[in-house]
């Protein structure tokens, strides 16, 4: 079949069969558009272009922590079976960790949908996926609230129980903290602990915090407890020996009006 494009005939040949073009002179750019792409297809964008903090990796050693995806949906439930909470420690605000396995695996779903379902540059968390020599042991997770006005952000974070005592969380904060501060400006950090954590306090006594004051509140279970605020400047990170790798800064910086593009 034989179409004009411009003043220049292209032969349109069956799928599969090969295109016979003609290209003369003074042809257009749709015209050379089409001789590369006759049928006007556009390539699909990937996740990356579409939502860039998928870009994001940040490596530490051997650990990895990368967006969370659908795809990490199931090893996560998984790994969360039962709680991640050893002796009933009160760690959470939300219970999300209590119930059937089945009611644990759709607490993270649904979480995780949220999250870039209520994503603004004002406004956001990113959860990140923590990788071990490529399995997954935890979620490490990063808020910002008017983050290119304050370039504070706050952490959370949880292990699975047979991955704590490993250095894991220690690893996977010093990840996190270190690769906002030099890739996204971040010059202030903020964390909490429920009373009774002593497990996240050492982390975060490890990584530099400082206590910045505490207040109550009610706990996962329902009763009321005290939480302890800390607070680290990118200046006062202890950092480790390791260096921390990051891919995908410049375009998850543009997202957010960082700088353009």
């Amino acid at each position: 079949m034989l179409q004009e494009a411009g003043r220049v005939p292209i032969f349109w040949g069956l799928p599969g069969a090969g295109v016979g073009v003609d290209v003369r002179r003074n042809h257009s750019a749709r015209t050379r558009a089409l001789c590369t792409n006759p049928f006007g297809y556009h390539r699909a964008m990937d996740l990356e272009t579409i939502w860039p903090p998928y870009g994001l990796r940040i490596r530490i050693g051997d650990m990895e922590l990368s967006p969370v995806r659908e795809s990490d949906y199931s090893e996560l439930a998984e790994i969360a079976r039962g709680g991640v909470r050893r002796d009933d420690v009160q760690a959470f605000v939300v219970d999300w960790d209590s119930g059937s396995d089945e009611q644990i695996a759709r607490s993270i779903a649904q979480y995780q949908w949220s999250t870039r379902a209520n994503f603004d540059v004002d406004d956001w968390t990113i959860e990140f996926t923590v990788r071990v020599g490529g399995r997954a042991v935890g979620i490490q997770g990063v808020n910002g609230r008017h983050f290119s006005r304050t370039h504070t952000v706050s952490t959370g974070s949880w292990l699975a129980r047979s991955e704590q005592g490993h250095g894991y969380g220690t690893q996977m904060r010093w990840a996190i903290v270190i690769a906002f501060a030099d890739h996204c400006g971040a010059s202030t950090f903020e964390t909490a602990y429920v009373e009774g954590n002593e497990a996240s306090r050492r982390v975060s006594e490890k990584v530099g915090y400082s206590p910045n004051g505490s207040h109550t509140i009610v706990a996962q279970n329902g009763e009321a407890r005290l939480e302890h605020k800390l607070t680290l400047d990118s200046v006062d990170i202890a950092r480790p020996d390791e260096a921390v790798q990051v891919e995908g800064a410049a375009a998850f910086r543009r997202f957010l009006g960082l700088e353009s593009a």
